[in-house]
């Protein structure tokens, strides 16, 4: 008898490690709502359409996305947008971290709805791998 070894060890949080090194991940946000964990931390979530993982919001990531999309979280639902990695510093190490930004005009492949979420009933097989379309695009800035 088997089981699949990735249902216990994959992680439900999107680090930059699952992302590829120059491609921008569109992504649709599903919810944005806040996250207790078992440390007692209350953090920020995003979970989307098109991916098995959320992401967690940093102040700089928040920052972004009130930039991107405004300071009201349920208008964020249904918006698009590019996850990419980038290089952090943690503890004094550079290490790979996860940048958000605006998702490319181009990437139009049929959108996702929240409300058409059928689609997207089997979640992603491979960590951050999107249903949706990988778009290389320079003009992201890095946030």
């Amino acid at each position: 008898m088997s089981f699949d070894t990735a249902k216990y060890t994959k992680n439900p949080f999107i680090k930059g490690d699952d992302l590829q090194e120059g491609e921008k991940v569109v992504v649709t946000i599903k919810s944005a709502e806040e996250a207790t964990f078992p440390s007692g931390d209350t953090v920020p979530v995003l979970e989307f359409l098109e991916l098995d993982q959320k992401l967690t919001l940093n102040k700089t990531r928040i920052k972004k996305l009130v930039e991107m999309l405004g300071d009201d979280t349920d208008a964020w639902i249904g918006q698009r947008i590019a996850l990419y990695q980038v290089d952090v510093t943690f503890q004094g190490k550079t290490m790979p971290g996860v940048a958000v930004g605006k998702a490319p005009a181009r990437a139009t492949k049929t959108r996702p709805t929240v409300e058409n979420d059928v689609v997207f009933e089997q979640p992603a097989q491979r960590k951050a791998q999107p249903v949706a379309v990988f778009v290389e695009d320079d003009d992201i800035p890095f946030a």
